[in-house]
């Protein structure tokens, strides 16, 4: 199962965001290096200048990750992810975001707003197979 994981780290840098900082934090939490990202220019609403980055990590890469992401994240807020695990799918993949002030600060906090989007997919074919195989696969 581990083969077919895969991770797209996603996240939104705004023109008063310093990369950097961000891109600093996210190496030294996760190990994602900035030459990882692939980096795409959006116009934000006012035609703000907006960077989207996205990392992809697949295999015992993505395995890795999982392990660290969860071991960072607090008891009580992982235990109450898991309890909501069913509302955080799309198809077969499971959804979260991470705070990225906190990040910053070297914290890991679930949150939906000013957040990294991180997508967790592995192919489950069978639809009541989802949350168990998740819940496997995010046990600390």
């Amino acid at each position: 199962m581990v083969n077919q994981l895969e991770i797209v780290f996603e996240v939104i840098i705004h023109a008063t965001e310093d990369k950097e900082k961000i891109l600093d934090s996210i190496e030294e939490l996760f190990e994602i290096a900035k030459q990882e990202f692939v980096e795409e220019k959006l116009a934000g609403h006012f035609g703000n200048p907006i960077l989207l980055l996205k990392a992809r990590l697949s295999k015992k890469r993505a395995e890795y990750f999982v392990k660290k992401l969860i071991s960072r994240i607090s008891k009580l807020q992982l235990n109450e992810f898991l309890q909501e695990i069913d509302t955080h799918f799309e198809d077969s993949s499971l959804f979260l975001r991470v705070g990225k002030q906190e990040m910053i600060r070297k914290l890991v906090s679930l949150q939906q707003n000013d957040a990294v989007k991180i997508k967790i997919s592995i192919p489950i074919y069978k639809k009541k197979e989802i949350i168990k195989t998740y819940l496997e696969i995010l046990k600390p």
